[in-house]
């Protein structure tokens, strides 16, 4: 992953430009996230103390020619997106 390109934005101005908006308690506390949260510690996976802006809702883009090809824009923190689909957009 380190060959692909990032970008960091502790400001969330660009959060705001994509239409990512902050979280609400129900996009976090909800029957979804809370069954994928126990399925991820099931797995292993344990977070300590969260890092940055947790209220950040996270998103997903195709950028071409400096135009947003296809989005995914999460409406539950736990929603995972179809990313071959979000990728193979034309």
């Amino acid at each position: 992953m380190d060959d692909l390109p990032r970008f960091a934005d502790p400001d969330g101005k660009l959060y705001e430009v994509f239409g990512l908006t902050r979280a609400e308690l129900g996009q976090y506390l909800n029957s979804e996230s809370i069954y994928r949260m126990l399925l991820s510690w099931m797995e292993g996976n344990f977070a300590l103390l969260p890092a940055g802006d947790i209220q950040r809702m996270p998103g997903a883009f195709l950028l071409q020619d400096n135009q947003i090809k296809s989005a995914f824009r999460h409406k539950l923190v736990s929603d995972r997106p179809d990313y071959l689909k979000l990728a193979t957009a034309t």
